[in-house]
């Protein structure tokens, strides 16, 4: 097969891909956003008989809000943990849990090793944290009424990218291919509890919220 016979069958099959708004991902929403910058440049092109004013009104929301800063600030949808560091403890506790639980299962005396427990945990750690601004997985929660579902959705993202990523980070430092078994467990038992804590921590969080308020 050729060059070009390749790179035509490449973009008719992702053509034909299906698109999902719930478990689309976050790069969708980069070039929605570049469209939508590229409307404003366009809207506010200056022209020869366009003034200051006019073009700071041109700038401005329907609200009166400043959208100026919009070319200035990065992606809304490239956020960091910095963006929410409590939320980032929370992970990293989790994928810890994660860890712990598999080093007591493999304990004679069901005894635990920190240092073995944080070694385990350190591939995944590195690869949810680092991989977090593609996935989004620390964006703003949007508002549901399902905010377990909407949960599930955010963390299945970062989780597909993430934790096959942090198996691959362990097999480098231990100098091996983990075994299937590992693989296997790994990804469900991490999927449940980034999930079931994420869960409890929006439960709580929305409590705090409404205790302040």
């Amino acid at each position: 097969m050729t060059l070009p016979s390749l790179l035509l069958l490449v973009v008719t099959a992702l053509c034909s891909l299906p698109s999902s708004d719930a478990f689309a991902w976050p790069f969708v929403s980069m070039t929605h956003h570049h469209h939508f910058i590229s409307a404003i440049d366009r809207r506010c092109a200056p022209s020869s008989s366009s003034s200051p004013s006019s073009f700071a009104l041109c700038m401005s929301n329907e609200d009166g809000s400043d959208t100026s800063s919009i070319s200035k600030d990065r992606s809304p949808s490239m956020y960091t943990p910095l963006d929410r560091p409590l939320l980032a403890i929370v992970d990293t506790f989790s994928l810890t849990i994660f860890a712990a639980i598999g080093k007591s299962s493999h304990s004679s005396d069901g005894s635990l090793d920190l240092l073995a427990i944080l070694v385990t945990a350190f591939p995944f750690i590195t690869a949810w944290l680092a991989t977090s601004p593609v996935t989004s997985v620390y964006s703003p929660d949007e508002r549901s009424e399902n905010m377990i579902a909407t949960t599930a959705v955010k963390v299945l993202n970062g989780w597909a990218l993430a934790v096959p990523l942090g198996v691959a980070l362990r097999g480098v430092i231990k100098g091996y291919v983990p075994p299937v078994p590992f693989i296997f467990v790994t990804l469900i038992s991490t999927l449940i509890i980034l999930v079931g804590v994420r869960v409890l921590f929006n439960v709580m969080e929305g409590f705090f919220v409404e205790l302040v308020n």
